[in-house]
C-alpha cells in the first residue's frame, strides 16, 4: 500500500484564463475546488475601459412646478449627447415622464389635468385633453435624442410617483430598450444611467391607501402601448404608458427600488430642482432625504447620486458628465453571500494614480486595472457539490466563479470488495481496509474479541464478543451450596473470555435465589436487570429496588453525597434503603461523627438555613461535627397564594353585597317619602293645578253691524 496511495486534494484553481483587451470585469480563475477549512485567494479585476458604451434614460417630473426645468431640457436635448462624447461617442438616450396616479386624492379629476385659479387663472397655457399618468415612455434610446413636445400637468399633493415610473423603467427592459452587458461586441463595458429630475419627494410603499390601492408592488413590468385617443399627445409611435395598471398596485418601497437597480445593474442620478427661492428651504430638506437614499443604496451595493441642478443648461448638462465620470472612475466591488462559502476581502490594489478610500478605489484611470483579492473558504458539505459565487461592481456588471466542493477523496469510487490486501474481510479502497463487523487491524488480521474465548464460547463477528456456551464442565445442581439459579438462567460459562460461570460466587438473598433472580452472575458478581419502571435492582444480590437511594440521601444538603460520603446505601428488612456507615460514623446519614470520651467540646454554633437549624461542636482538635438539626414547616406557596387571591375575592364581593344593601336601603327610603308627598297633595289624581284649558272666548265687536 504505502504512502504513494494517499491522496489529500487541496483549494485550488481548476481553469485560468487570459483576459480580453476589451474585458471590463474578469477573473482569472473562473473555476476553482474547495476543501473544507483549506482557504483559497483568487482574485476578481477591473478596467475601466476607454469610450465604453452608454445607455443614458431621462425620467423626468412633468407636474406643474417642472415647467422651467421642461424648458431647459427641452433646450438642450441635442448638447446632452455632444457633451458626453467628450468621454464616450457610444451613447443612446431616452426619456420618460411621471406625475401621478391618476385617481383621487393625488390627482384631480378633470379632464384637462388643470385647476383653474389655483395652477392658472384660465389654464390656457395646458393643452385640451392633458391628464394625469404615473408614467409614460416617450422617446426610445436613439443617439439623436430630441424631446417631443409634451405639457406639464397637475396634481393634488406634494409627493410624485418618481419611484412607480422608476420600478417601470428597470423591469421593461426589454421594452425600452436597454442595451445588454455583453463579454464580446459593442456591448463591452456598458454603463446604463438613470437621470431623474423632480423637485418633489416620492410617494412610497403605503401611500397607495389612500386610494384603497392595497396591492404590493410587484416590481414587474406593465408598460402598454399608447392609444393616442387618450388625449395625451397627437402621435404616439412607439409610446408607452404605464397609467390602468397603476391603479392595481400600490408605490414602490425603497427596498424594491435599491434591489430592481441591483439586479439589473442600473445607477440612479436624482436631480432635485428648486423651483423658486422662496421653496429652496423645502427643497434642500427634500434633497437631503434623497442623500439618504443614496447612502441606504450604496450600503446594499447599488451606486447612486443625489445632486442639486438649476433650470440652467449648463448645470444639468454637468450632472451628467460629472456623474459619468465618477461612475467610471470609482471602483468597489460587492460581496456575495452563501451560507456554504465564506467570502472575504483580503486585498484591494487600485492602479497608480488613484486613492483607496472605504474599500473603494476612487479616480481610477481609463484602461488602469483594478485588483480585488478574496479568500474563500468552504464551511461546509450541505448543500449540493457546486456552486456559483456572483461578484458585483456597481457600473461594471457581474463575475462568476464556480466552485466545486471537494468533500471525499476520488478513490472512493474504486472499492474493491473482500479484497485479498484486507484476508477477505474487509474493502479495500483510497490505500486501506474498511473491515467488516468483528475484525480489526490495518489488513483486519485481528478479532475484536481479543483473547481467545478459552474453548468456552464463540466470537460474535457481528459484535466482536464472546458468546458463552452452556455449561457442561460438571454436574450443576440448585443446592444451598452454590446457590438457586431461577428461570429464565440457566447454567452457562461467563464472562468476557468465558473464563468463569454465572452461578459460583455470586451473592444470594434470605431465600438462596442468586442474584435474588433479578440479574445475571458473572465471575462472582451481581449485573442487576433492568424494570420496566426505568431504574435497576441495585445491592450485592440485587435485593434492593433502585429507588431505595432516595432514602439513603440527605436532602438538607443538595449538593451532597448518599450517606454523606461515609458510608454505603443498602436494605433493610422492608426494601427501603438505609445507609450502612463506615467506621467512625453514626447518624442516618452517616453524617456524625463518632466522638471518643476524651475529646472536649470548645464551642458549639448554630446555622440557619432555610427553615433548619443547624447546631455544630468545636473541638479542640479542631474537628467540627454536625451534631442536630431541628426543621420548621416551610411556607406553602403554592398554597398561600391562591388563598389570598381567594380572599381578597371574598372581601371584595361583601364590599360589594354591602354596598348594594345600603344602595336599597336609599330607594326604599326615597320611595317611601314619594308615597307621603302623594297622600298629602290636594289634588286627585285626574287633575293637574298647573293645568290651563287651551280654549279662549273672543267678542266679535262689528258682528250684526252694518258698514
Amino acid at each position: 500500500m504505502g504512502c504513494s496511495s494517499i491522496v489529500d486534494p487541496r483549494s485550488a484553481p481548476t481553469t485560468t484564463t487570459v483576459p480580453a483587451a476589451t474585458d471590463s470585469i474578469y477573473s482569472t480563475t473562473p473555476n476553482v475546488v474547495l476543501r473544507p477549512g483549506d482557504p483559497l485567494t483568487v482574485s476578481v479585476n477591473v478596467v475601466s475601459l476607454p469610450n465604453a458604451p452608454l445607455d443614458l434614460y431621462i425620467l423626468m417630473d412633468l407636474s406643474d412646478s417642472m415647467a422651467a426645468p421642461l424648458a431647459t431640457v427641452k433646450s438642450i436635448s441635442q448638447l446632452i449627447a455632444q457633451q458626453v462624447s467628450s468621454i464616450t461617442t457610444n451613447v443612446r438616450i431616452g426619456f420618460g415622464a411621471f406625475n401621478d396616479k391618476p385617481t383621487y386624492p393625488y390627482s384631480p379629476q378633470t379632464p384637462a389635468g388643470c385647476l383653474p385659479g389655483r395652477d392658472a387663472p384660465d389654464c390656457s397655457d395646458r393643452r385640451a385633453g392633458t391628464r394625469q399618468y404615473s408614467f409614460l415612455h416617450l422617446v426610445n434610446f436613439t443617439s439623436i435624442f430630441t424631446v417631443p413636445n409634451v405639457f406639464v400637468t397637475t396634481n393634488l399633493d406634494l409627493p410624485e410617483s418618481s419611484f412607480d415610473a422608476l420600478v417601470q423603467v428597470l423591469a421593461c427592459e426589454q421594452e425600452l430598450g436597454w442595451r445588454n452587458r455583453s463579454v464580446e461586441g459593442p456591448e463591452r463595458g456598458l454603463q446604463r444611467l438613470v437621470l431623474l429630475i423632480t423637485d418633489n419627494q416620492p410617494h412610497l410603499a403605503g401611500d397607495g391607501r389612500l386610494a384603497s390601492i392595497y396591492q404590493p408592488n410587484d416590481g414587474k413590468c406593465h408598460v402598454r402601448p399608447y392609444n393616442s385617443s387618450v388625449g395625451y399627445l397627437d402621435t404616439a409611435p412607439g409610446i408607452l404608458i404605464y397609467n390602468e395598471d397603476s391603479l392595481l398596485y400600490d408605490y414602490p418601497s425603497v427596498g424594491l427600488v435599491a434591489s430592481l437597480l441591483k439586479k439589473y445593474d442600473v445607477i440612479p442620478i436624482f436631480g432635485i430642482v428648486p423651483i423658486t427661492s422662496s421653496t429652496l428651504l423645502i427643497n434642500n430638506t427634500f434633497l437631503s432625504s434623497y442623500q439618504a437614499l443614496q447612502d441606504l443604496m450604496t450600503s446594499v451595493g447599488t451606486k447612486a447620486f443625489a445632486r442639486p441642478i438649476s433650470s440652467s443648461a449648463s448645470d444639468v448638462l454637468d450632472v451628467i458628465k460629472t456623474v459619468y465620470q465618477e461612475v467610471i472612475q470609482n471602483i468597489a466591488i460587492t460581496l456575495p453571500t452563501q451560507s456554504d462559502v465564506a467570502v472575504s476581502l483580503s486585498q484591494i490594489t487600485c492602479p497608480s494614480g488613484s486613492i483607496l478610500v472605504d474599500q473603494t478605489c476612487t479616480k481610477v484611470p481609463l484602461s488602469r486595472t483594478t485588483t480585488f483579492s478574496l479568500t474563500l473558504t468552504l464551511l461546509n458539505c450541505n448543500t449540493p457539490s457546486s456552486s456559483a459565487l456572483t461578484f458585483s461592481v456597481p457600473g461594471f456588471g457581474t463575475t462568476t466563479i464556480s466552485v466545486d466542493k471537494v468533500c471525499s477523496c476520488s478513490c472512493d469510487k474504486n472499492v474493491t470488495v473482500n479484497a485479498q490486501q484486507c484476508n477477505f474481510r474487509g474493502n479495500f479502497s483510497c490505500g486501506g481496509c474498511m473491515c467488516i463487523a468483528g475484525w480489526t487491524g490495518s489488513a483486519c488480521e485481528r478479532s475484536k474479541c481479543g483473547q481467545p474465548c478459552v474453548n468456552n464460547g464463540t466470537c460474535d463477528s457481528a459484535t466482536g464478543m464472546c458468546q458463552c456456551t452452556d455449561y457442561t464442565a460438571g454436574l450443576f445442581s440448585n443446592d444451598s451450596i452454590s446457590g438457586i439459579l431461577l428461570p429464565p438462567y440457566t447454567p452457562k460459562f461467563a464472562g468476557p473470555t468465558c473464563s468463569c460461570n454465572n452461578f459460583e460466587n455470586c451473592s444470594t438473598n434470605s431465600q438462596n435465589y442468586i442474584c435474588s433472580g433479578r440479574g445475571q452472575c458473572a465471575c462472582g458478581s451481581c449485573e442487576c436487570d433492568a424494570t420496566p419502571y426505568s431504574w435497576k435492582w441495585q445491592g450485592k444480590a440485587c435485593e434492593c429496588p433502585g429507588s431505595n437511594y432516595s432514602d439513603c440521601f440527605d436532602t438538607t444538603f443538595k449538593s451532597g453525597p448518599l450517606c454523606s460520603g461515609n458510608g454505603m446505601c443498602s436494605c433493610n428488612s422492608s426494601g427501603k434503603g438505609m445507609c450502612v456507615c463506615s467506621s467512625g460514623y453514626t447518624g442516618t446519614y452517616c453524617e456524625s461523627k463518632i466522638i471518643p470520651v476524651c475529646q472536649q467540646v470548645a464551642k458549639t454554633c448554630n446555622e440557619v438555613s432555610g427553615a433548619c437549624t443547624y447546631s455544630y461542636d468545636l473541638f479542640y482538635d479542631k474537628q467540627v461535627i454536625r451534631t442536630t438539626k431541628v426543621c420548621t414547616s416551610e411556607l406553602n406557596i403554592k398554597i398561600i397564594i391562591p388563598a389570598v387571591i381567594c380572599g381578597l375575592l371574598f372581601l371584595f364581593v361583601i364590599i360589594c353585597a354591602i354596598i348594594k344593601i345600603i344602595l336599597v336601603m336609599l330607594d326604599y327610603v326615597e320611595v317611601r317619602r314619594w308615597e307621603k308627598d302623594l297622600k298629602e297633595a290636594d289634588f286627585s289624581k285626574n287633575q293637574n293645578p298647573l293645568y290651563q284649558s287651551p280654549e279662549m272666548q273672543y267678542t266679535n265687536v262689528a258682528y250684526g253691524k252694518t258698514i
